[in-house]
């Protein structure tokens, strides 16, 4: 089994931007991998500190954005 993290854009695509997607051989290193995505992004795109917990952190990010993500399991 493989996990895939997709990351893509709500609704239609204003930016024309294809989803991004990425392999991970757990799903704790697809979930590392988004809480990487959160982190680089999160001081361009909020305008507050990001909380401590990850979980806290990648929920209210996502509710800030026009993006969205789905880590899925799938055969390899």
């Amino acid at each position: 089994m493989a996990f895939i993290l997709t990351i893509r854009e709500r609704g239609n695509s204003w930016a024309g931007r294809k989803p991004s997607s990425s392999e991970h051989v757990t799903r704790q290193a697809a979930l590392a991998a988004l809480v990487a995505y959160v982190k680089k992004n999160w001081e361009a795109e909020m305008d507050e500190e990001p909380p401590a917990d990850e979980e806290e952190m990648i929920r209210r990010y996502f509710e800030g954005v026009l993006e969205a993500y789905d880590i899925s399991e799938t055969a390899v």
